[in-house]
């Protein structure tokens, strides 16, 4: 029985058209596998076929007219000693034009463009409640002329409802601008794809390879090339279930192409190099100084303008003839396929091979693929600012014990089965340690309330003022286990050595004091316990001196 003699001579470049032997051979070829980086793809096509002794030319026909011409690469394998010639590419037009695909095409600008007329109209209405709430703002801190200025306490709600409203209006709209962008993006992507399909035909690009057998072998035949319509991001889903005290790390690829092809059932590997930096390391320019005459000033913007970087590819040659020897493979073991990705990192970049075969439409729609699903240690904990929002959110500090490098992405937060908020992780490597926001929880109850402030200028003090307040700060676990609450208040902080600023309570030692101000609390409440505490402090200063920022 033969085996496969792999040769794994590999040439790039674009050859010029030269004459053939003979008409070449078209073959079937299917996409076995693809590399996605962050704005590319590297497509693998094979095919296979049986070839009598004697030169030959095999033909990719139909590939995408987009795909960059200088990253054609091939390599041969074959059951006898064979020899990869040379490879060349040039364009192809199919004469009965794809008209299912155009039709596709049509619908799905069709389609974008009815969602950004959604958009469009939701920014509308969005601008109108951000009005209304301006003109609820403005007249109801001015006062009337049977109406009383409004109190603190009026103040301070009416400050909370407006600007929880106004955060979810902004927030609303920086998604629907976010999501106006990917649209547009895609719409130029299918405008493009749409161009290509003409009246008389489809364009599409072949390539060629020439091949040399000493006797009758069973061939294989693959073809690396470049398309740009394609990109990977990562995204995480981050769970925290009840009464647990690991978090669930769910690290996914969001792949998006629009390249003109399908891939179906692919071995998918997705890459966070980036080859449009090139190898080299750019140079500097010289910096020129002299005396100020015309056309004589170099800037240091022009003068230290970067050198652009060559993309990384195999030297090109010309159409030439070479031949190794090939040794016969050992057989290949089929490989167990793992539930999340393998990764390999080099020194400047990680690839995350993914053990299921995938399928990607050429709509430039998003689709997940899972990388992997990692367990985290967790130590938990409520952090609270009841001044500005009277509200408790959790906050796990973890650590990436994996072998995965987390890159920056998009995360989704998971309290249990229920959505709690979508938010960005930061990029962690293998062994460090982070905080992972977990949005609010009503599982934790905060509560500010001021009890009373009042103004002191007696003369027992001198030709002085003081002003004293009293907020009382209570906090209830509602949850069923011991949780630990870290919250904040805050002093005013004294620019003015004759301003005069005291803590009465809470004491030193039960409270963490710094130096802009801030109060810190650090307690462990038990299941269903309530605690409060008390922040009492005066603000004195000299009778006449008028003081800015009191309430």
């Amino acid at each position: 029985m033969n085996r496969l003699a792999a040769s794994p001579l590999l040439f790039a470049g674009l050859f010029a058209s030269a004459p053939l032997l003979a008409a070449p051979q078209a073959v079937d070829s299917r996409i076995s596998a693809v590399t996605v980086y962050a704005d590319r793809a590297v497509v693998t096509r094979t095919a296979r076929l049986q070839l009598p002794k004697g030169q030959h030319e095999i033909a990719l026909e139909q590939l995408p007219f987009q795909l960059d011409d200088a990253s054609l690469r091939a390599s041969l394998g074959a059951s006898a000693a064979a020899t990869l010639l040379d490879v060349s590419s040039a364009a192809q037009r199919v004469e009965r034009p794809d008209d299912n695909r155009v039709q596709q095409l049509d619908q799905q600008l069709r389609e974008i463009d009815r969602q950004l007329r959604e958009i469009h109209d939701r920014g509308s209405v969005l601008e109108a409640q951000k009005k209304f709430l301006a003109d609820i703002q403005s007249g109801s801190t001015q006062p009337g002329k049977d109406r009383p200025m409004p109190g603190i306490d009026e103040l301070k709600s009416l400050l909370q409802l407006t600007e929880g409203n106004l955060e979810r209006l902004l927030a609303e709209q920086r998604q629907l601008d976010d999501r106006a962008a990917e649209l547009e993006q895609r719409k130029q992507q299918l405008q493009e794809q749409r161009g290509t399909l003409n009246g008389d035909g489809k364009r599409f690009k072949r390539a060629v390879l020439r091949v040399a057998l000493e006797q009758p072998a069973q061939v294989e035949v693959k073809l690396d090339y470049t398309l740009r319509d394609a990109s990977w991001q990562p995204t995480y889903d981050a769970r925290l279930r009840d009464g647990a005290k690991t978090i669930e790390l769910t690290y996914q690829g969001l792949v998006r192409q629009s390249s003109g092809e399908d891939w179906t059932d692919v071995d998918l590997t997705l890459s966070t190099a980036r080859p449009a930096l090139g190898g080299n390391v750019p140079r500097l320019n010289p910096w020129i100084v002299d005396i100020d005459a015309p056309n004589a000033y170099y800037g240091a913007e022009m003068a230290m303008q970067d050198v652009p970087a060559p993309m990384p590819q195999a030297a090109p040659i010309a159409r030439t003839s070479a031949k190794m020897a090939m040794p016969a493979p050992a057989p290949k073991l089929a490989e167990a396929r793992l539930a999340t990705a393998e990764v390999s990192s080099g020194a400047a970049s990680a690839s995350f091979h993914i053990p299921v075969p995938a399928t990607l439409n050429s709509d430039g729609s998003a689709q997940k693929v899972t990388i992997a699903r990692l367990e985290m240690p967790a130590k938990l904990r409520y952090l609270a600012a009841p001044a500005l929002r009277e509200t408790a959110y959790l906050e796990a500090e973890t650590r990436n014990d994996s072998d995965y490098p987390l890159l920056p992405g998009t995360l989704n937060t998971f309290l249990g089965n229920s959505f709690v908020a979508s938010g960005h992780l930061r990029g962690v490597m293998p062994g460090e340690s982070f905080e992972l926001a977990l949005g609010a929880d009503e599982g934790i109850g905060i509560e500010r309330k001021l009890v009373k402030r009042y103004t002191d200028s007696s003369g027992l003090i001198g030709n002085r003022t003081r002003v004293n307040y009293e907020f009382r700060i209570d906090v209830r676990n509602n949850h069923k286990n011991a949780e630990r609450v870290q919250f904040e208040d805050q002093l005013p902080v004294s620019r003015n050595e004759q301003i005069q600023v005291t803590l009465l309570e809470p004491k030193a030692q039960e409270v963490k004091r710094e130096d802009d101000g801030k109060l810190k609390w650090d307690w462990t409440l038990q299941p269903g316990e309530k605690r409060s505490a008390t922040l009492k402090f005066s603000v004195e200063y000299p009778k006449d001196l008028a003081v800015s920022g009191l309430d």
